[in-house]
């Protein structure tokens, strides 16, 4: 298996949610698809957790606090062992991401996308800044390329449409809304949109 393109290993988690899980090195990600009315029970865990819904709503339930999540516009932070669940309130699936590793500088919040511009590409795009981690979400134009680059913190990333060619330490591949790429900290990477549409880009840095 690919340190740098994972794959997923499908895992059923109660009654009407799937994830697909992926393993980076001291992080897990994983797709959910959470059917109507199902409910993820509160629970605890020594990682700190963050996530975005993708499609659909959920009802996020941080320690008590329950928030109504819409598509693309939110991240929820759960930290270091706090109770957290979630429920599907819509007559439809929901998908969503959730991320998981273990922090020393968390703090649980529910924080808003603003307008940003991505500092690699130059392109517009929406992005969020927590304590550990920052979120960009990107358009990038029909061959439009990535320029190669490497940063201090590690980059997990995934497409919600088209095909994205990445490149990772000579290691190349060509992404579909399924699967994630992960470029460890300090390690050159790159891509390009080879197809005839726009894609939008969702980038992790952890």
């Amino acid at each position: 298996m690919s340190q740098f393109f994972p794959n997923y290993e499908l895992v059923q988690l109660g009654s009407g949610i799937e994830l697909k899980v992926f393993n980076c090195q001291d992080t897990i990600f994983q797709f959910a698809s959470v059917e109507p009315n199902a409910q993820l029970e509160s629970h605890q865990h020594r990682e700190s957790q963050l996530g975005m819904i993708l499609n659909g709503s959920l009802v996020m339930d941080l320690n008590g606090n329950k928030t109504l999540m819409q598509p693309l516009s939110h991240v929820y932070v759960a930290e270091s062992n706090l109770l957290h669940g979630a429920s599907n309130p819509l007559p439809q699936m929901t998908t969503s991401f959730d991320l998981k590793r273990i922090t020393d500088d968390s703090e649980t919040s529910i924080l808003k996308l603003l307008p940003d511009e991505d500092t690699i590409t130059n392109l517009p795009c929406q992005s969020v800044t927590g304590t550990w981690f920052k979120i960009s979400i990107i358009k990038i134009p029909s061959g439009c390329p990535i320029p190669s680059h490497q940063s201090e913190q590690a980059e997990i990333g995934f497409i919600l449409n088209g095909e994205l060619q990445i490149t990772i330490d000579n290691e190349e591949q060509c992404l579909n809304s399924d699967q994630i790429y992960y470029a460890p900290s300090q390690v050159l990477h790159q891509g390009n949109n080879l197809s005839n549409q726009e894609i939008y880009l969702i980038k992790i840095l952890i």
